[in-house]
Formats: C-alpha cells, structure tokens, sequence
C-alpha cells in the first residue's frame, strides 16, 4: 500500500494551487442511500484511485471503478460522518487502502492524520493534493484542492451551508468560509467547487450568489 508523501511548500506547485490538470480523471457518483456524492479521482492512465468521501458500495459504484480498470487506494475524507462507517468497512473487504482524515482513527481503522491546523501539501497516485483545514470551524475537517477543483464535503454546498448545532457554530462556519473564499485570488474564481451534497458550484458564483456572503462581495 503507498503512502502519500508530504510535500515542501511551493507557489510552484502545479497540480495542487491553480494549475491546470488536463490529465486528471474526476467520476462523480451520487448514493441513493447516503443521499451524498463521493468522486472517484485518478490521474488519466493511472489504475489506482482516491476515493473521495466514500459512500455504500454498491453495484453501481463498484461496476464503475470496474468499468474504468480503476483499484481504490486512497481513500480521502472531508470530514468523519455516520454514513461512512458501511462504506469504510466494505472498502476494507474488497481493497487494501489508506485513509486520510483529520482524525487518527474512523470506526477502528486507523488514519494517515492530517497535520492539524497547517495546508498538509501530498503527493497521492502521482496527483499533488492540497488538504485545506477548515478552522476555527472544525478541527477535523478538511477541504482538499487538486488544481482548479476543490472537493468541499457537506461544509459548502451549492448556495449554502452545511449543518452546524447552533446559530453560534453556523456563523462561526460562515466566517471560516469568508476567510477562505475572500483570499482566494480574482485569476483562479472559476475554481470548481465539488459538494457531498448538491450539484457542483464555482468560487465566483458562491462570492456573488450565495446569501451567506452576500454583504461581504459588496464590500470587496
């Protein structure tokens, strides 16, 4: 089994801030059971994938990796969620992967642990892999950037929000997100922002659609 390797910081880093991935295969799957999207991401020859926030699976999902000759290796979470359980305990049946999160174990498999409150840069399946933390909000979630594509898990949503247990929390989320969007420069606003629930989204949409973040796009 590989392990990802860590990587120096670089404003060079093609693959992971800004760059252009003409090679990179991105297969959405949607769970009827978990109701959540996961991705199945590897590079365009490659035949081991990450599996991102990972869902039952089932047939379809499983006759997907089949049908592009793709082994899951890695397996990415943006943030631990019940409905995961199942699914970490069938990939173990089946693949022998690693797990990533921003917590050192999930249902009694162990993770490789994300360097809590820094950008943990990894070079997964040849793919250089950006995992963003989401602080203050949550110290165990991360958001991860592979080039132009950010894979937001249930923290940001087309037009919202994820769930949060208080109004304290939620605004605590929006400001976290504020920080996060607002920085990101005008050249790279296109960036494609992949949910675990809804359809996909862009930076600039969310700066100028979404009622979160409304007041702050008129003031910048």
């Amino acid at each position: 089994m590989s392990t990802p390797d860590v990587l120096p910081a670089s404003d060079e880093d093609p693959c992971g801030k800004g760059g252009k991935l003409p090679g990179l295969r991105v297969i959405p799957y949607f769970s009827p059971i978990s109701r959540t999207n996961c991705y199945i991401v590897a590079g365009r020859n490659a035949s081991e994938a990450i599996l991102l926030d990972p869902v039952h699976l089932d047939n379809e999902l499983y006759s997907l990796l089949l049908q592009h000759n793709l082994t899951v290796r890695w397996v990415l979470v943006t943030h631990p969620e019940a409905y995961m359980r199942h699914a970490l305990r069938t990939l173990c049946r089946i693949y022998s992967y690693q797990l990533i999160a921003g917590a050192s174990d999930m249902f009694g498999i162990t993770c490789e642990h994300l360097v809590p409150e820094e950008v943990n840069r990894l070079l997964i399946g040849g793919l250089q892999v950006q995992a963003l933390p989401v602080l203050p909000h949550s110290t165990s979630s991360y958001m991860y950037r592979v080039g132009e594509l950010l894979f937001t898990g249930t923290i940001v949503h087309a037009g919202t929000l994820g769930e949060t247990a208080s109004a304290y929390n939620e605004e605590l989320l929006v400001a976290t997100m504020k920080d996060m969007i607002f920085t990101i420069p005008e050249a790279e606003r296109e960036m494609l922002l992949l949910p675990a629930v809804g359809p996909p989204s862009t930076v600039r949409a969310e700066r100028h659609l979404s009622p979160y973040y409304r007041d702050h796009s008129e003031r910048a």
